[in-house]
């Protein structure tokens, strides 16, 4: 039987953001959830509810996400360690830090597991990682919704190799999506350079006509944490670098 047959529960998460993804197929075993998608964010500390079929509800709380990146046939997803909640401990969302909004949004294509990646490193420093479409969109437009969300106190844009192209005549590079340059501008006006940090995969070609604008390699060795960690610090931000590692 295919392991996603076996996923006959359907789950609440609640993260400490404050966002919340319903109706997640997943399996609930004594202390082990298990949940085969990679297009979420689930963090230690968040919360996941099952509701039960004689209508009672169960509550746990996320010890360890145990997130992998997939085998063969089966998905990425999560393999978490959880302890059942007494539903008196919430999430709680961090509201200030120094002065500074902990709200940092995420700009990004269709590379999960860069955005995933990037959205746990943000948390396990402290702050607010917002993905764009993690947000409720009540009827929102996209340009809408980034609008409403934006109320951030950074932007981080991942540049990674989600499309293809080139001048007329020229050969085709890897470039990342559309939306991406859009929104990178976007947080540029919106916050000021000093505020938008952009992660760059690879050869991926970047605008050639915004200067002043920082790009960090985002090198599989992990040392753009660091980097990343170094820019909040410059932006008012206080930031545990032995965290960062």
């Amino acid at each position: 039987m295919p392991f996603q047959d076996m996923l006959n529960d359907r789950v609440r998460v609640m993260r400490s953001s404050g966002e919340e993804h319903t109706d997640i197929p997943a399996s609930v075993q004594k202390n082990k959830i298990f949940i085969q998608q990679s297009d979420i964010l689930i963090e230690a500390g968040d919360f996941v509810e099952r509701k039960m079929s004689n209508g009672g509800i169960e509550l746990y709380e996320v010890i360890d996400p145990g997130f992998h990146e997939g085998l063969g046939s089966i998905p990425a997803g999560y393999q978490m360690v959880v302890k059942k909640s007494d539903g008196k401990k919430e999430p709680q969302l961090v509201t200030s830090q120094n002065g500074n909004n902990p709200k940092i949004f995420i700009v990004h294509g269709h590379d999960d597991l860069a955005k995933l990646t990037l959205a746990r490193f943000i948390e396990q420093i402290g702050l607010n990682p917002i993905i764009l479409h993690e947000q409720a969109s009540s009827s929102k437009t996209i340009i809408e919704k980034i609008e409403s969300y934006g109320d951030v106190g950074y932007a981080i844009v991942l540049y990674t190799p989600c499309d293809v192209g080139s001048k007329t005549g020229e050969e085709n590079k890897p470039r990342a999506r559309q939306n991406v340059v859009f929104e990178h501008g976007y947080f540029i006006g919106r916050l000021g350079r000093s505020k938008v940090t952009a992660l760059v995969k690879g050869g991926v070609e970047t605008p050639n006509d915004i200067s002043g604008v920082v790009y960090i390699d985002l090198d599989d060795r992990g040392a753009w944490k660091m980097d990343i960690a170094k820019e909040l610090q410059h932006a008012g931000y206080t930031v545990d670098l032995s965290r960062a590692l």
